[in-house]
């Protein structure tokens, strides 16, 4: 019996084939399959970490420049600032409807290169009494064009 098995085994044993052994890279780089799309993943990662980076950068200059803009010098000469307009521009009105002796119905100003010109016809109830006109002193175009009515009724002699 032990030599019968050995026979059916022999025989058997020469009807197997094998096949040969083949080695495959599992990289796509090395492979070629689904190379363009791993080549376009590692394109994408590459891109998003620089952008990152540069995000991350700009997001530090801004809070470097805000922190420049909020010193203690520099909010007092923005409230300074403030303060100097607010009072210009009170002074052109004063000079626009003042007192009759103390009217100045025309006149001009240049303040950061803007200049600012008032008139004033000096007639109550002229619609177009008042005009301001804010120029560009560098190229010549007019930014603002204001047009107001003089004061409609003479002021109450007390």
């Amino acid at each position: 019996m032990k030599k019968i098995s050995s026979l059916i085994l022999l025989l058997w044993s020469g009807s197997l084939m094998a096949s040969p052994i083949v080695f495959n890279f599992s990289s796509p780089s090395f492979s070629g399959i689904g190379q363009s799309s791993h080549y376009l993943t590692i394109e994408n990662l590459e891109k998003s970490r620089k952008q990152a980076i540069l995000d991350k950068a700009d997001a530090e200059q801004r809070r470097l420049d805000n922190e420049l803009k909020n010193t203690a010098i520099e909010i007092f000469r923005k409230n300074l600032e403030t303060l100097f307009y607010s009072t210009l521009a009170t002074q052109i009105i004063d000079n626009v409807f003042g007192v009759k002796d103390d009217q100045q119905n025309d006149g001009e100003t240049t303040i950061d290169g803007y200049k600012i010109v008032w008139t004033s016809t000096d007639e109550y109830g002229d619609d177009d009494g008042v005009g301001i006109i804010i120029t560009n002193v560098a190229t010549g175009e007019v930014i603002y064009n204001y047009g107001f009515p003089y004061q409609e009724e003479p002021p109450a002699d007390d």
